[in-house]
């Protein structure tokens, strides 16, 4: 089963600022609405936990968060004033199950998209014109042009494609935002000092068409590239009108 939640955060909230602010925070908080995970689990692997921050669009002190998760959370676990007032007759929080609407995608059916994603690309350890300290380390990519070329080939592996633009067929009918960066502090652990944590995040927003209706259905679950734990990943679909 597939779980979609929807969240409703005031960002006037003391305790919302602080995670908002810090991206293991809010990692934290989110899986405190789901039980322990066995030992020697990744927990946001186990629960299928895949997430998304974004501003809510009717009032600006208001923050969604949608969680997609392979097990219902308990939304009663996180302290009651730490959701914002219901902007809807949907409630605030409000859970429902999503496995339906997926399986009614099809190979050649078009959707509409929405994607926060972190594109990154491996240095070689044999590039010699990085310099040392990249070598064999992940970057962010910075230019337009590099991030379409990352999802391309996410998509390629992910069982779809992005659409052009009708009548300009050299264009592709995405959107492509780069957004502040995410930051937070890994806890010290074991003795260690804590780590800082920062995030290159890029919105990606249009059409794209599914090619392999088992690859793209795995990437729903699975969510695309890295930083999958701080809020990056979560594929959102929806029938292209």
């Amino acid at each position: 089963m597939l779980y979609l939640s929807r969240i409703i955060l005031d960002i006037h909230n003391r305790m919302v600022q602080r995670d908002l602010a810090d991206c293991h925070k809010l990692h934290r908080r989110i899986l405190d609405a789901f039980p322990t995970a066995p030992p020697g689990t990744n927990a946001r692997d186990h629960f299928g936990l895949l997430y998304r921050a974004e501003p809510f669009e009717r009032e600006n002190r208001l923050v969604r968060v949608l969680v997609q998760s392979a097990e219902e959370p308990n939304w009663l676990r996180l302290p009651a004033s730490y959701f914002g007032p219901a902007p809807d007759g949907r409630g605030n929080p409000t859970v429902r199950l999503v496995d339906a609407e997926y399986e009614q995608v099809q190979t050649g059916m078009q959707l509409v998209f929405r994607l926060r994603a972190n594109p990154t690309k491996r240095i070689s350890r044999n590039n010699a014109e990085q310099g040392e300290q990249w070598r064999g380390k992940r970057i962010e990519l910075r230019r337009e042009e590099d991030q379409l070329a990352w999802l391309v080939r996410k998509g390629q592996q992910g069982g779809f494609r992005l659409v052009e633009v009708a009548l300009r067929p050299e264009v592709l009918d995405t959107r492509v935002s780069t957004q502040e960066k995410i930051h937070g502090r890994r806890p010290a652990h074991d003795g260690a000092a804590s780590m800082p944590l920062s995030f290159g995040a890029t919105l990606f927003e249009g059409r794209l068409e599914v090619t392999d209706r088992t690859a793209f259905l795995a990437t729903l679950r699975t969510g695309i590239g890295s930083g999958k734990a701080f809020g990056f990943g979560l594929l959102s679909v929806a029938t292209a009108r």
